[in-house]
């Protein structure tokens, strides 16, 4: 049974920064440094959504959806089971730079592909691919990331784009949209700055190195209706494969 207003994300982390939840019509953007642990932090979540039995549509554009199901097993996710579930699909954006007569799918999650530089079309994509498989007050699209649109598109485009998913997706179908933006570009920083106003939800990710051991720190700058935590909160991945709080 869903919830008909908030996604539930279990575990130590997800508990402490959203305790009631996070509203199921948010658009959420995860932004930091390359190695802050976005790719991890988002793997983490949609774990913890196929495990209550929620719906995730992947858009896979900075690896290839192989390596993509390699993450989520390294989190102790394997994929195939939510694939054969009908909960996990991937849209592969990433193989458009394979050589044609090498393109293939990928991998069995492989749903459909999108080319980064036709946002119009990629979105039309995604919409049917939700609409076909019951993405309605259920589930969330994971957009990872937001940054290879940016190659080919200037920062006005995507703006569009990002508002045209809140509002088609987030709004109209009720379903969460998760984005993360590596900030290490002016062009990446300056669509954080013209999104961060509008979108529902904005998140900031650290690293850093504590002996042998990278820790992460994570910081949820807003989350439109909806309690949050208000501080920075450092975590790193346990023996368990578990987000874990790093106390100190």
């Amino acid at each position: 049974m869903y919830n008909e207003e908030y996604v539930m994300l279990s575990g130590e982390l997800f508990s402490s920064l959203f305790p009631l939840g996070v509203p199921r019509s948010s658009f959420i953007v995860v932004c930091g440094d390359e190695g802050s642990g976005k790719s991890l932090f988002l793997v983490a979540m949609v774990k913890s959504l196929l495990l209550s039995g929620e719906p995730v549509l992947y858009v896979s554009v900075d690896d290839d959806p192989a390596t993509v199901a390699h993450q989520f097993s390294s989190l102790g996710v394997n994929v195939l089971e939510f694939v054969k579930r009908g909960t996990f699909f991937i849209v592969d954006g990433f193989s458009y730079r394979v050589r044609e007569e090498k393109r293939r799918r990928m991998h069995v999650s492989v749903i459909g592909h999108i080319e980064p530089q036709n946002i119009r079309m990629a979105i039309d994509l995604l919409l049917k691919i939700l609409e076909e498989n019951g993405f309605n007050g259920r589930g969330a699209l994971v957009i990872d990331s937001l940054n290879e649109f940016l190659s080919y598109n200037t920062v006005d485009e995507v703006v569009e784009g990002v508002k045209d998913l809140r509002a088609n997706v987030s709004k109209a179908r009720a379903v969460l949209v998760i984005a993360s933006l590596h900030t290490t570009t002016p062009q990446a920083k300056d669509l954080l700055q013209s999104i961060s106003h509008f979108v529902d939800g904005v998140i900031y990710m650290e690293r850093r190195v504590e002996g042998e051991k990278p820790v992460f720190r994570v910081f949820v700058r807003r989350l439109k209706g909806a309690v949050h935590n208000l501080k920075w909160v450092e975590f790193y991945l346990g023996e368990d494969k578990e987000l874990r709080i790093a106390r100190g």
